[in-house]
């Protein structure tokens, strides 16, 4: 489910300058890399679990456009 890909290659027009802004924090992705999740964009940092904020790194649910850990989506 988490897809690293480069910035230069799926760039798109955004408020800060042509860089895409991330659903995590909003702030511009100007890093080298950036994760697609649930077909939107976001710095690796900021990919964490909704309730208890564990980095997601292999896997992550969601439900209501907010990212969960398996612990706290089944709980």
């Amino acid at each position: 489910m988490l897809e690293q890909s480069a910035v230069n290659r799926e760039r798109r027009r955004g408020e800060a300058g042509g860089a895409m802004a991330c659903a995590g924090c909003e702030k511009p992705i100007l890093d080298k890399f950036l994760l697609h999740v649930l077909e939107r964009a976001w710095h690796a940092a900021c990919v964490r679990c909704a309730d208890c904020r564990a980095p997601l790194a292999d896997k992550c649910y969601s439900r209501d456009n907010k990212l969960f850990c398996r612990n706290d989506f089944f709980r």
